[in-house]
């Protein structure tokens, strides 16, 4: 069974994954365009709703030999998203490119490690291109929230300030500023005070009373001899920044810390105080903890660290502690706790989740450890002692080298003495534990777990578009080279692609899944899709229809005559239902409603395809239009097959030009078809998208740039009594 590791923060989970609605900045638009003939557009744009993503993937101190799987899901896997991509890495890398709907901002990217194990994270989609480096990872410099700065909500301002700041009850302003330079004590005696820096500070003393608040902002830094947070209500925030103090730190409010704290004597965090570090800690001496601590970066102690009663800390990341760890309350530990001394256990309990570890020189046990979910291990060099009170819990294994020496507890089981756990090397553990045991039968480099294919060298893994679950839908007009009507239902498909790749992510076949749901005219219209290989590397293609026997196909199902792969889906569209006399199927309401059909193509190579090599998503599709082979239909810009007739380009409103490799396009740059990245409410007959959407027209003035999601059902966007 697959063990799903939920490795990001809870917050991740409410960020949206589509662009704003709204047009962009500056956006010009034409209200007064009322049918899609009106319509002009930049003549680059060519009507695409999909674009296609450059990966640049890194997985760090993966400590496996095999591949890792990566998967891209366009939403939370948890609450339905679709497989976008899936591929597998080479030298704990994955470089390519993936195609996804254009109002995609986000994606959540999975990593499957040999032994089956996944975790994933949220990526961005900047500037059509992931950067994305895997794993538990030290958050320094991320804040949930972004920085603030000087610019903006200072009510006074310090500039290249060389003299103490006092801040008493008559003093105005709640924001006080400081940039440049800053040389001086500050002591704030007014609630509700925020002293912000910006700039390079340099102080003896700073004492916060009343509630105030410090922020240290991105790129600033501050070096005190004494730090005062003097009432339960006072903050210190540290985004990307250096924060330094000489002397002992015993704050009593909250401390954030997105950045870097060097502690060079000692932290005491106490009873009225709390620490939440995203960043990195170094404290020199000893950390004393009296009230809650959580750890998503790192903390390195010189000294001991005593977790003192009234206390719970969360280590989600890396704690390294230069002594002793003494436990009296409650640590949940999510990652690696390592102690080069002596581990003690006086009180409560060690919560040890998911893979987690603590390393020690030794231990004395007088109360429980206790592992939940994935196995977690307790590695101890020296001695061990178990007391009375103490014992071993649930999912985890304790590994003591010389054996436990004084056992008067209890190793409950699941627990056990053992080391074999494979724990991975993380961003958050560079030390690991174990060997995994991996299983790749068909020797391709992929696990078997990973394999959807374990004993096929051939095939490994699948790709979709537009996604796993989800159809996309092209509409075509027939009328070409004349002007149709502009509902886009001549011809409604949807479709699914599915490319099922081998270890090193290249094409072995091509699934293409289409439902038929409209044909708005009376024209018997055939299907196609064109592939940029050669019809040579194909080895076979299985699922079409051939109904009126009018075409010529080689050998292994390709379309006779055709430098490149075309392949026919259907000849006649008509005779995909069983339709008893009206003049359109599913596009005029009142009438019959046809059931759609559906069909599955399915392409095999000779040898394996890189994906580049077989063209952009969805594959070129067209139609030609009653029964005529040479009358094809396009997408805008789309290069026709061998088997077009070139005398239709350039007549009636077609303003194809093949010299400069113009396409399927009038002299207003508008089209003759249309696809989507998903299934498209298609308008009913005679009704014009324009009137049906409410957005189109800011989507194409803009090239696309604005409203990219227009045709989503959502609350606005389609004038329901216009669709079918």
């Amino acid at each position: 069974m697959k063990k799903f590791l939920l490795a990001f923060a809870a917050c991740s989970i409410l960020v949206a994954s589509c662009k704003k609605d709204e047009p962009a900045a500056g956006t010009t638009t034409n209200n007064d365009v009322s049918t899609f003939s009106e319509l002009q557009v930049p003549s680059t744009f060519k009507f695409e709703t999909q674009q296609n993503v450059q990966l640049d993937l890194s997985v760090t101190n993966p400590g496996f030999t095999n591949k890792f799987k990566i998967k891209i899901y366009d939403k939370m896997p948890s609450v339905g998203g679709n497989l976008i991509y899936s591929g597998f890495t080479t030298n704990n890398v994955l470089q390519t490119e993936f195609t996804c709907a254009s109002f995609l901002s986000k994606v959540y990217v999975v990593k499957e490690d040999p032994t089956g194990s996944s975790t994933f994270e949220v990526a961005d989609i900047s500037n059509g291109s992931i950067v994305h480096s895997f794993g538990k990872k030290v958050n320094k410099g991320k804040t949930n929230t972004p920085s603030p700065d000087c610019n903006t909500g200072c009510d006074v301002s310090y500039n290249n300030h060389s003299s103490n700041v006092t801040i008493n009850g008559n003093n105005p302003g709640s924001v006080f500023c400081f940039t440049g330079t800053f040389n001086g004590n500050i002591n704030v005696n007014k609630g509700g005070v925020t002293i912000r820096i910006c700039g390079n500070a340099t102080s003896s003393n700073i004492n916060l009373n009343n509630g105030s608040s410090l922020e240290l902002t991105d790129g600033a830094s501050l070096t005190v001899n004494n730090f005062n947070i003097n009432s339960s209500s006072g903050t210190l925030t540290i985004y990307n920044a250096n924060f330094t103090v000489n002397n002992n730190f015993s704050p009593n409010g909250q401390v954030v810390n997105n950045g870097t704290m060097d502690l060079l004597k000692t932290y005491n965090l106490n009873g009225q105080g709390s620490l939440v570090n995203n960043g990195t800690i170094s404290v020199n001496n000893n950390f004393n903890q009296n009230k809650n601590l959580t750890n998503n970066g790192t903390i390195a102690i010189g000294g001991k660290m005593a977790l003192n009663g009234g206390s719970t800390t969360t280590n989600n990341c890396s704690i390294t502690i230069g002594n002793d760890l003494d436990v009296n309350s409650i640590l949940h530990n999510n990652g690696f706790v390592d102690i080069d001394d002596k581990l003690t256990l006086n009180s409560n309990v060690i919560w040890m989740n998911n893979g987690a570890m603590i390393d020690a020189a030794r231990a004395t046990l007088n109360s429980n450890i206790t592992g939940a979910g994935t196995t977690s291990i307790v590695k101890i060099a020296g001695n061990t002692t178990i007391n009375g009170g103490g014992s071993l819990n649930g999912n985890l294994e304790y590994c003591d080298a010389d054996g436990i020496e004084t056992n008067t507890g209890n190793i409950n089981s699941p627990a056990v003495l053992a080391c074999t756990v494979f724990i991975p090397t993380t961003g958050c553990n560079a030390q690991g534990n174990g060997t995994p045991q991996v299983s790749d039968a068909d020797n391709d480099g992929v696990a078997d777990e990973n394999d959807l294919f374990p004993n096929d060298a051939d095939r490994a893994g699948e790709i979709y578009y537009p996604g796993s679950n989800v159809y996309g839908t092209i509409a075509y007009e027939d009328l070409w080279p004349g002007l149709g009507d502009y509902d886009f239902n001549d011809l409604v498909v949807d479709y699914r692609i599915r490319y099922i790749t081998d270890a090193s992510n290249n094409v072995k076949d091509i699934e293409y899944s289409y439902s038929v749901r409209a044909i708005g005219g009376s024209l018997r219209n055939g299907f196609g899709f064109q592939l940029d290989v050669a019809s040579n590397t194909v080895q076979s293609v299985t699922g079409t229809r051939n109904f009126m026997n009018t075409l010529s196909f080689n050998a292994n199902g390709t379309e006779a005559g055709q430098t490149k792969a075309v392949i026919i889906a259907f000849d006649n569209a008509f005779k995909l239902f069983a339709n008893t006399g009206t003049q359109t199927v599913n596009t005029t309401p009142g009438e019959i409603t046809y059931a759609q059909d559906t069909g599955d193509v399915v392409i095999t190579f000779v040898n394996s395809q890189t994906i580049a090599s077989l063209g952009s998503l969805p594959l070129y599709p067209f139609i030609y239009v009653g029964q005529d082979r040479g009358k094809e239909v396009h997408l805008s810009g789309q290069v026709p097959t061998d088997l077009v007739n070139t005398s239709f380009f350039g007549n009636a409103e077609d303003d194809s030009n093949p010299g400069a490799e113009r396409y399927y396009v009038n002299e207003n740059n508008l089209p003759w078809a249309l696809t989507f990245a998903q299934s498209f409410s298609y308008p009913s007959e005679k009704k014009d998208i324009v009137q049906t959407y409410n957005f189109f027209v800011t989507w194409a003035q803009s090239s696309g740039s604005s409203s990219s999601n227009w045709y989503l059902d959502l609350p606005g966007y389609i004038e329901q009594v216009n669709v079918f």
